[in-house]
């Protein structure tokens, strides 16, 4: 168990980065407002979010690498140190080569992205085409993943990918308000309540249907991979799934609490109109009033970054499980692990 783990410690932080980036580039595109308005405070959120993908690129670059020698040592049986005399026969003559050279091509348009967009920060197109070429990085994952069992582009390989772009869109938006989007606002903009009330607003809708997509694919994904209910506590892979399904459980509890009462609070300190919320959202709120008396928007602000922040923690959680998961073998072939496989298929995930 701790060898996978520290064997997965690249992976899981190649997913941090990747999911972080999707995310930080769709609130780019979708949650924050343009520079005219309030630039005080967009304009240095757009720095710190862009030094925020550039952290992203670098460990993608890093851990592009270390996938590329974990998967030659696995596929050779050879230690990490004696693969580079095969490096070469992995890239042009196998499955998961080819696919992590479209990965590497993706990459370098990520960078080129990136340079071109720092420059021009005010730019829409740049961020559009690098969501576009980390999408592209998010499906050679799905392609060299256990989903990509049943064949190229095939359902499961498919599911997996929209799974993964929709957790990224929604954990990977969290790590940007934490990272980047509350600091800035508590810094430059503390008593612009209305702005940050509009970003949270916007993230809470686009977060709501990133869920609904992680919710589904996921249903299906486990279906897939596990296939009976007993699999989740008799299997070792089900062990793990289990612990991750607890831990979104509990990120769907605390993301519905935002979106139905901590986000919803915030709009009302900042003056928007109080129609259109539910029986459940006015009751709260309602309660919260005479709980909390006198609380500003500042205060719910940060009372809301708080939560956001223990979300990202236990989605670093849920991220590690999966990475815990590539390594392991899926539960539908535990009746089969009998037959013991001394050389991975070099085409994808390692079993």
């Amino acid at each position: 168990m701790w060898s996978n783990l520290v064997h997965s410690i690249p992976n899981a932080l190649d997913l941090l980065a990747l999911t972080t980036c999707i995310g930080a580039l769709a609130c780019r595109l979708w949650v924050v407002p343009s520079v005219p308005a309030e630039s005080s405070v967009i304009q240095p959120l757009l720095v710190r979010l862009w030094f925020l993908l550039l952290a992203c690129l670098a460990v993608l670059a890093l851990s592009s690498v270390i996938g590329l020698i974990q998967r030659a040592a696995e596929m050779s049986g050879r230690p990490h140190g004696e693969v580079l005399s095969i490096l070469h026969a992995v890239l042009l003559n196998s499955h998961y080569g080819q696919t992590w050279l479209v990965r590497v091509f993706a990459l370098a348009m990520l960078w080129v992205g990136w340079f071109l967009g720092r420059r021009k920060l005010d730019s829409r197109a740049v961020p559009v085409f690098m969501l576009v070429s980390a999408v592209l990085i998010a499906l050679t994952r799905s392609a060299s993943g256990h989903g990509a069992d049943a064949g190229d582009l095939s359902l499961p390989e498919l599911m997996d990918w929209f799974h993964l772009l929709a957790a990224s869109l929604w954990s990977g938006g969290m790590v940007a308000f934490t990272a980047v989007i509350f600091p800035t606002w508590f810094r430059y903009g503390g008593q612009r309540v209305k702005l940050i009330a509009d970003m949270a607003r916007r993230f809470s809708g686009l977060a709501g249907i990133a869920l609904a997509a992680v919710l589904l694919t996921g249903l299906y994904n486990a279906w897939i991979e596990v296939r009976t209910l007993s699999a989740l506590w008799t299997t070792s892979y089900g062990n793990i799934l289990s612990i991750k399904l607890l831990l979104v459980l509990v990120l769907v509890v605390l993301g519905a609490s935002n979106r139905y009462i901590s986000v919803p609070l915030l709009k009302r300190l900042a003056g928007y109109p109080q129609t259109g919320d539910g029986f459940f959202t006015s009751f709260a709120l309602r309660y919260l009033s005479r709980l909390q008396g006198n609380m500003d928007g500042t205060s719910a602000a940060r009372h809301l970054a708080h939560k956001v922040m223990a979300e990202v923690i236990l989605m670093v959680g849920v991220l590690i499980c999966v990475a815990l998961l590539i390594h392991e073998t899926p539960a539908r072939h535990q009746p089969h692990t009998g037959h013991i496989i001394l050389q991975p298929h070099v085409g994808h995930e390692a079993h």
